[in-house]
C-alpha cells in the first residue's frame, strides 16, 4: 500500500508448498533445503514464469506502475540466468509496463565480485529495482548498502511490531527512515498489523506499507479475482 493514500500498488510473491498429506509446509522448512540442493535458482525462476504467465494477459487491469517483488538468494546472484528471467517478466507487461523488485535475502551473505557487479548493472539496465529484505535484523546490510547500488529498504516487522509500546524499536525505525532519506531509497515497512503502526508510519514518511492490517496472504487465483478491485478503487493489498 501507498504510504499517502493507502492505495495498492505492488505485491511480494512468495513461494508456499501445499504437501497433499501433510497440508501446508512452512518455508522455514523448505527453503533453506532448495538453497542447499540447488533447486533454489529453477524453483525462483518457475516461480516468475507463473506469475508472468497468470497476468501478463490481464496487465491492462492492473493499476499503473504496478510492482511485483521476488525474494532472490546468495546462489542466484552468481547466476546471469536471473537477467534473462528478469527480461522475459518486463517484456510480458508491455501493454501495461510494471515495476520488477528483487529482494536481498540474508540468509546468506552475497559475496561483492566481478560477477554481482556485472550483474547488478544489467539488471538497473533493464530497469529492475533492487530491495534489501528484513533490513537491520543481518550482519550484512550496511555492507550491501555499500558495495551494490540498491533502491528499497524493507524494515523488518520485528521493529515495525513495537512501534507504540517499546521506545527502543521507534528510534531503531526512525533511524532507519532517515538512512533512507539521506541515501535517497525508497522504504517498504513489512509487518504491519495494526492502525498505530500504519499512522506513525506514514507520518514519518515511508513509501509503502505491507502486512496483515491490509490483507492476508493469497493464493494467485484468489489475487487474481481481487486485483481489479485494487486499481479502482485502491482496496486492500495482498502478497501472494
Amino acid at each position: 500500500m501507498d504510504g499517502v493514500h493507502e492505495a495498492c500498488t505492488g505485491c511480494e510473491v512468495l513461494m508456499r508448498w501445499q504437501h497433499p498429506q501433510q497440508g501446508m509446509i512452512s518455508p522455514d522448512r523448505f527453503i533453506p533445503m532448495a538453497e542447499a540442493s540447488d533447486l533454489i535458482i529453477p524453483m525462483t525462476s518457475d516461480l516468475m514464469r507463473q506469475v508472468r504467465e497468470r497476468f501478463a494477459p490481464r496487465a491492462r487491469e492492473l493499476p499503473v506502475g504496478f510492482h511485483f517483488a521476488f525474494n532472490i538468494c546468495a546462489r542466484h546472484c552468481q547466476d546471469l540466468s536471473l537477467v534473462e528471467d528478469c527480461r522475459a517478466f518486463l517484456k510480458a507487461f508491455e501493454a501495461n509496463p510494471i515495476k520488477l523488485v528483487l529482494e536481498l535475502t540474508e540468509r546468506e551473505l552475497i559475496e561483492p565480485n566481478a560477477m554481482t557487479d556485472s550483474l547488478f548493472a544489467e539488471l538497473h539496465n533493464l530497469g529492475v529495482f533492487i530491495a534489501i529484505d528484513d533490513f537491520g535484523t543481518g550482519h550484512s546490510s550496511l555492507t550491501y548498502l555499500q558495495k551494490f547500488q540498491v533502491d528499497f529498504l524493507k524494515i523488518d516487522q520485528s521493529f515495525v511490531a513495537m512501534i507504540g509500546s517499546d521506545a527502543l524499536s521507534s528510534h531503531i525505525v526512525d533511524n532507519v527512515i532517515d538512512l533512507a532519506t539521506r541515501l535517497g531509497l525508497m522504504l517498504v515497512a513489512e509487518g504491519v498489523e495494526t492502525r498505530i503502526q500504519a499512522d506513525y508510519l506514514k507520518a514519518h514518511g515511508v513509501d509503502f506499507l505491507q502486512g496483515y492490517l491490509f490483507s492476508r496472504p493469497l493464493p494467485m487465483v484468489g489475487f487474481e479475482q481481487v486485483m481489479t478491485t485494487f486499481g479502482k478503487d485502491g482496496g486492500q493489498a495482498s502478497s501472494m
